[in-house]
């Protein structure tokens, strides 16, 4: 539920400040907050490298390498789930566009 009123949140402060619909830029919210989400919670991915290799020439100490690694979590379902409803709503709600 906390992700839902993020994603809302934030759609809505886009939305209010730029003067267009809600619907305009939901999926793209979307699709942004569900890209942090996952490369805030995987594991052994470029960012994890580069802080090992970071470690490893600051301290002369070779870090374990992690193994990729991505286990969905709740928040990421749900904007998950928010940006490709989103992405249907926007097809519809403009299919006389293409």
């Amino acid at each position: 539920m906390i992700t839902l009123v993020v994603l809302a949140g934030l759609n809505y402060v886009l939305t209010y400040y730029t003067h267009t619909k809600f619907l305009d830029y939901s999926f793209f919210v979307g699709m942004v907050v569900t890209i942090i989400i996952w490369f805030f919670t995987s594991k052994g991915g470029y960012s994890s490298r580069s802080l090992d290799m970071t470690v490893q020439g600051s301290t002369g100490i070779k870090m374990d390498a992690q193994k990729y690694e991505f286990s969905p979590n709740i928040a990421f379902l749900t904007s998950l789930a928010y940006t490709i409803i989103t992405l249907g709503v926007m097809l519809y709600q403009y299919r006389s566009y293409f």
